[in-house]
């Protein structure tokens, strides 16, 4: 028999006349059947029968091109074709039971197949050999034995057909999916944007290389690229499921048949155990395949391994906005592709949202709005768990702070807008060698505006903001800050999100003299955060109450400072304006030139004033009058620690009694 699959070889017609050989060979030996038993087994005459009725079965040509795409040779093929018989017709099952004196064995053994196919030099050990686990039967999925009972001969296994060659073979692939161990996800190739020219090269060429070694494909669109690269569908497999043996060859099996690339992904948070089966499982395969990581931090879980590796960054801006354009059906995507840095997955994903918001909206393309909220959808990430999400409702009119300090922030703005244009298209990322995220430090005492300020930034960029309380992640337990540190930037990876670090001088305060081991390990942790602050591609914003606190050294490698100063009368008298509502019941001999010159209060403060005002009025069901307020202020100087005495409030006294507004 020849060594390669012969595709003119009718292998279900050389079946046949072997069962045929076989059952009359097996009848004559049989001379006295016991008719008491009659119905517990298959007679003679019924297996004679049986055996005559030979002819085509309709599955030739799938056969043929199964053991192509399987990469069988021609005794593969043949123990191919006597496992997929009992599949393609009922009367190979009954003849297989009558051959192997059992009336429920209807799957052939590797012995049964063995005596069916040798002969003509083939021996019987070679046969045999097809069902070894590294056989290429065994290997690619398409033959398993089942049944491992001690009391069962090795040889006498049952020898099972994969479902989805079954499937094939029986020309309906969907009916395989309900026998499959796990449902496989796929990917088809899709068009790329301009831009993706190389990265596209490189991965053709790593796929091309006839290597034995996987190819590692390191980005947030690897999977997209190798399919577009590859011109095929793709086949995934998650690495967490390779515990369970039948996984593997099942997917090889699939992507074989399917002419598709199969590829391995979920190497993300592997545990150490896990790590190493998924290495194991490589090892074993002898096939091509491709995995696909998100990161370089993701890559690292098959680093023991040696494999063809090529990295894809982020697409550019142009890129991001031409898939945003084609996606949209020609929205303006100018600003959303500046803002967010998304993969090509989640600007589709993004896109669906902005477009199923514009429908409800009765708009026939999506706003910059739903793009913004398109785009934050596909960015969402596990942060909710670890941080508190704040509201980004505040605009600039409502932030009063000097022009200085507005120009500051503006310039945070401007920065993560244009940061493509200006780092990548002009060059300006390989001449200063900064990474594409910014580093900020809000300061000042408590109530001037910090958080307010963070969340006017996210609040006109679109961005979620994500609050961290820096006191409740610092532990007094050595490495553990550094773990909860992680856990932070790992969620916070890919989400686009503003990062707000409050109360900023519980670790970032000045570098202590190394005099015990907590010290040293002290230096580490701010050294860490300096690290990952640098790493992450957004914003992040540290606030502190105490800038005095704060290491010079480090404060030099921040990239914006923005010092938030104790509001001025006339700032004052703006924070109380925006802070009463024009809905809201008011006198109209308020006095608010009096209250921002008398009480020297904090913007937090003012609004803790006038809503407390708002509620004595509420409780009187009378408008806010200035008693009101003035009575907020006492309490919140009492809050304060601040002695309330008639001095602090001036003539104040005088004045509401000439007005008649107290008794």
């Amino acid at each position: 028999m020849a060594s390669t699959a012969e595709p003119t070889h009718d292998w279900f017609s050389f079946l046949d006349a072997r069962v045929a050989t076989a059952v009359r060979a097996a009848a004559l030996r049989d001379t006295s059947p016991d008719e008491a038993l009659r119905g517990l087994y298959i007679s003679d005459e019924q297996a004679l029968a049986l055996a005559d009725e030979a002819g085509a079965i309709g599955a030739q040509p799938r056969l043929e091109r199964a053991a192509q795409r399987l990469g069988l040779d021609a005794l593969d093929a043949a123990v191919l074709a006597v496992c997929a018989a009992p599949e393609l017709h009922p009367r190979f099952g009954r003849l297989f039971a009558y051959l192997q004196d059992d009336v429920t064995r209807r799957l052939p053994s590797p012995r049964l197949a063995a005596d069916l196919l040798a002969g003509d030099g083939i021996e019987p050990g070679e046969v045999l050999g097809c069902f070894g686990p590294r056989a290429r039967l065994s290997t690619c999925g398409a033959v398993r034995l089942v049944g491992s009972e001690p009391s069962v001969p090795l040889a006498e296994r049952a020898a099972k057909l994969g479902d989805r060659l079954a499937g094939f073979l029986l020309g309906a692939p969907a009916l395989a999916e309900s026998g499959a161990p796990l449902p496989l996800r796929r990917l088809a190739p899709q068009p790329m944007p301009e831009g993706r020219d190389d990265a596209l090269a490189r991965i053709a060429s790593l796929l091309g290389s006839g290597s034995a070694l996987p190819v590692l494909v390191c980005g947030p669109d690897a999977g997209p690229l190798v399919a577009a690269a590859a011109g095929r569908p793709l086949v995934l497999v998650d690495a967490r499921t390779l515990e369970d043996p039948v996984v593997l060859p099942d997917a090889v099996l699939a992507a074989a048949l399917e002419g598709a690339v199969l590829c391995l992904d979920g190497l993300r948070d592997l545990a150490p155990p896990e790590r190493a089966r998924v290495i194991a499982a490589l090892d074993a395969h002898r096939g091509a395949i491709v995995l696909l990581a998100a990161s370089g931090a993701e890559a690292l879980a098959v680093n023991a391994r040696a494999v063809l590796s090529v990295e894809v960054p982020l697409p550019g801006f142009a890129e991001r906005r031409q898939a945003w354009e084609r996606r949209t059906g020609g929205a303006d995507a100018h600003d959303v592709a500046a803002k967010f840095r998304l993969s090509l997955q989640q600007i589709d994903d993004a896109a669906e949202v902005s477009l199923v918001a514009a429908r409800a909206a009765g708009r026939g393309q999506p706003s910059p709005a739903d793009l913004d909220l398109g785009a934050r959808h596909a960015s969402s990430s596990q942060l909710g768990e670890l941080a508190t999400r704040l509201p980004a409702g505040p605009v600039w009119e409502e932030l009063v702070l000097p022009d200085r300090q507005r120009d500051r922030l503006r310039s945070i703005s401007a920065y993560l807008r244009h940061r493509d244009r200006v780092l990548s298209d002009w060059g300006y990322e390989r001449t200063v060698a900064r990474t594409q995220g910014i580093k900020v430090l809000f300061a000042g005492e408590s109530g001037t505006g910090k958080t307010m300020a963070s969340q006017v930034l996210a609040s006109e960029l679109g961005l979620d903001i994500f609050r961290v309380d820096l006191a409740t992640v610092v532990s007094k337990y050595i490495g553990e800050t550094e773990k909860n540190l992680e856990r932070i930037f790992g969620a916070a990876d890919g989400s686009n999100a503003i990062l707000f670090f409050d109360e900023a001088d519980a670790l970032f305060g000045k570098r202590s003299e190394v005099s015990d081991a907590h010290d040293r390990y002290a230096n580490i942790e701010v050294a860490y955060l300096l690290q990952r602050m640098e790493a992450y591609p957004g914003a992040v914003i540290l606030a502190t109450n105490f800038k005095r606190n704060i290491d010079d050294a480090f404060l030099r490698r921040l990239d914006v400072v923005v010092d938030f100063p104790f509001p001025e009368a006339e700032d004052r008298r703006r924070i109380w304006e925006l802070l009463l509502p024009a809905e809201a019941p008011v006198d109209a001999d308020l006095d608010l030139d009096f209250l921002a010159t008398q009480f020297k209060l904090s913007g937090g403060a003012i609004r803790n004033c006038s809503l407390a005002a708002a509620f004595l009025a509420a409780d009187e069901d009378t408008a806010i009058g200035m008693r009101h307020l003035v009575l907020a202020v006492a309490q919140e100087y009492a809050k304060q620690g601040r002695l309330t005495l008639e001095a602090d409030f001036g003539g104040f006294h005088d004045l509401v009694r000439m007005r008649g507004t107290v008794a």
